[in-house]
């Protein structure tokens, strides 16, 4: 049976609300009284109801997550590690940090993010939100929550308006600076394997790639351009496909990592020597990149700065702080002073 404040009060034979004062350590109630509702609250095992005095208080100290992932059955690299990150940051507010993961649709319908996010506003559960999201953000999904001030930042996407913060990054600077980087490396017949064009980042990439062959006067080929999912295995159908016409391409770029893995094995499986013959470059600076054979440059993504940055935003508009839009910039990995023959140890693979 739960022990109430009435019966805490009670055995102390004080009022509840003597109780109360006493259990907050405030002032108006003598050290007398203070100590028979401490000693009862003590023999009967008294708990306080934290939310309830947090919602009282109009402070819960907790920010959820609200994240659109298009298969919630199994997060991937980038995700798992952007959470991550998020979740240290916020902990270092000493804030707490709820999440809540959404398909496209409920029920069978597609989703209606203004309300959730409306709901989400009125509960007084969360102080904050964190809106992470593979689908587009529109504006107007948004503008209750500008209307009520309620304190959010849109973390990886770009949503412009009043009121709005949001975090992203440089997804077409960072794919110009690997296509450059094949350029330089002497590669005119440079195919792109994009992601699905519903997403966002996907036709970033995918403009970058087509601007930058054309600012160096390379001809686009229809069939060196194959869409993928962000999966491995569409990486490696992709890679397939590219190398059934010759003269095949002498580089491809991934619009992501685990497309570049799946690219890697198909050309390894055709006897094609990479980087020899064919280079390879992936987009995200997902760890395993770093242990495939070879080890394969990337653009990495800045997830730890991302995560923690979206905190900082989220917290300082908690507290009344101005609305920021930042675009954090990536960084061309190319591995060239790691040893691939080097031993990694288990906790270097667990990890």
């Amino acid at each position: 049976m739960t022990v109430t404040l009435k019966d805490v009060s009670k055995l102390a034979g004080v009022s509840p609300a003597t109780a109360s004062l006493a259990l907050n350590n405030q002032k108006g109630v003598s050290e007398k009284s203070r100590q028979k509702v401490l000693d009862a609250a003590q023999k009967l095992g008294y708990h306080p109801n934290i939310l309830a005095r947090s919602l009282i208080k109009g402070k819960t100290n907790t920010v959820l997550l609200c994240a659109f992932i298009k298969e919630q059955g199994k997060l991937s690299a980038f995700y798992g590690e952007l959470i991550n990150s998020l979740l240290t940051a916020v902990s270092s507010h000493e804030y707490y940090l709820q999440m809540l993961v959404k398909g496209e649709f409920y029920n069978g319908h597609p989703l209606d993010k203004r309300t959730a996010f409306l709901d989400i506003a009125h509960n007084r559960l969360f102080e904050g939100l964190i809106i992470l999201s593979h689908w587009p953000i529109s504006y107007s999904e948004v503008s209750d929550l500008v209307k009520d001030n309620f304190p959010f930042v849109i973390v990886n996407q770009k949503v412009d308006g009043e009121g709005v913060s949001y975090i992203d990054v440089d997804h077409y600077g960072g794919t110009k600076e690997a296509i450059t980087y094949l350029i330089k490396k002497g590669h005119q017949r440079i195919a792109h394997i994009r992601g699905p064009m519903d997403h966002l980042h996907a036709q970033e990439r995918y403009r970058a790639y087509v601007d930058t062959l054309l600012e160096h006067d390379i001809s686009l080929k229809k069939e060196h351009i194959i869409e993928g999912n962000f999966r491995r295995l569409s990486g490696r159908i992709a890679m397939e496909r590219l190398l059934e016409k010759k003269p095949y391409p002498t580089a491809v770029h991934a619009a992501n990592d685990k497309m570049a893995i799946g690219a890697l094995q198909a050309a390894k499986e055709k006897g094609i020597a990479v980087p020899q013959d064919l280079a390879i470059i992936g987009f995200d600076g997902i760890e395993a990149m770093k242990y495939t054979d070879p080890p394969l440059p990337t653009i990495e993504q800045p997830l730890e700065e991302l995560g923690k940055m979206a905190a900082n935003i989220l917290i300082e508009t908690i507290k009344g702080g101005d609305k920021k839009k930042i675009v954090l910039p990536c960084r061309l990995l190319t591995w060239d002073n790691l040893n691939p023959k080097k031993e990694i140890s288990k906790n270097e693979l667990i990890n």
